[in-house]
């Protein structure tokens, strides 16, 4: 590929992939997909399309949004040190799982070399490539980093700051409160951030628990404190007060029709965790709080994993075993102290 072309390869691949153009979609109508016409960055929207996300898929925002960050992140890769999808080398595969290996933590490392197994695969099937280099791409064994212990007491400070995170004057106070309810359930329900993006006053009418559709569309109940239902019925009596209308809990007073987009709440945590801390932490760490702190307090690990939605019991494991590690070192340094 030239110079010229890489530019315009790289520029459009951060535009996440465009939709198919009539070339793409030729190729669709065929029996058996033919891709010897298409471009790299084509070849990219194809698998994108009817790989990734064919039309009857039904995955999740941040499902969406991490495989692009992946694919855009190969396509880079191919684009800025091989000679192209077709020439690819085993030399260059290794060159690739090294620069992961030396850039990302242990999971990023993982998922990403997914993505390039299935990838390469796609190529292999399509009769693109005549041998299966996917076979090549092994994950590096290293050790996870020790992830810093949580602060519970911490996090609830955080949680609260959510609610001093407004700088708008207009509808300050509903919104102060919104932020509140905010905080407080990503405190103490463990909910991901599009399940909690997607609740509404209505699932919390006449409860003691919600009704929430995780991951492929698993459905669970979550419980609710005392605290949450009388601080979401405060924030409803503050819009009925300024006579707003709205379904959502994280609402958009802009658009009464949609919730706060995750970059909205992604901002909110970021601002409240600057108050007190110097740590980045998504709304993710929340969940990993609320996980931790239940298997602290001895919860069963199957009942943990029911709760927050986890498909395996080993992920929930892994928080558990985190938990051990800390106390591990906690006691080591206390020995030779």
């Amino acid at each position: 590929m030239n110079e010229k072309g890489m530019i315009v390869i790289r520029e459009e691949a951060v535009l996440a992939f465009a939709d198919s153009r009539e070339k793409l979609l030729a190729v669709l109508e065929d029996d058996h997909l033919n891709m010897e016409a298409l471009s790299d960055l084509e070849i990219f929207e194809l698998f994108w399309a009817t790989e990734l996300f064919p039309i009857y898929s039904a995955k999740s925002p941040h499902t969406k949004r991490a495989y692009k960050q992946d694919l855009d992140y190969i396509l880079r890769f191919f684009v800025t040190k091989t000679q192209g999808v077709k020439q690819l080398t085993i030399l260059n595969l290794h060159e690739y799982l090294k620069d992961v290996h030396d850039q990302y933590a242990p999971r990023t490392v993982k998922r990403r070399n997914a993505m390039l197994r299935r990838f390469l695969r796609f190529l292999h099937i399509n009769d693109y490539h005549t041998r299966d280099l996917s076979i090549q791409v092994k994950d590096q064994m290293k050790p996870e980093p020790l992830r810093r212990e949580i602060d519970f007491d911490e996090m609830e400070a955080i949680a609260l700051a959510f609610r001093h995170t407004v700088k708008q004057e207009k509808h300050r106070e509903l919104l102060k409160m919104r932020n509140e309810v905010i905080g407080y359930l990503l405190l103490t329900t463990g909910l991901r951030a599009s399940e909690l993006l997607s609740l509404k006053f209505e699932d919390f009418i006449n409860k003691t628990y919600i009704e929430v559709q995780g991951k492929r569309k698993q459905w669970r109940r979550v419980p609710l404190t005392t605290k949450t239902l009388s601080l979401i019925d405060r924030l409803s009596e503050l819009l009925r007060i300024e006579n707003k209308t709205r379904n959502y809990i994280c609402f958009n007073l802009r658009d009464d029709s949609q919730p706060i987009t995750y970059e909205n709440l992604r901002l909110i945590t970021k601002s409240a965790v600057s108050q007190l801390s110097k740590e980045k932490m998504p709304p993710h760490w929340f969940r990993r709080s609320f996980i931790t702190q239940m298997l602290s307090h001895g919860i069963p690990l199957y009942e943990v994993m029911q709760v927050v939605g986890h498909q395996s019991i080993n992920t929930t494991n892994h928080y558990l075993q985190d938990n051990k590690n800390s106390i591990i070192y906690k006691q080591f340094n206390n020995v030779f102290e």
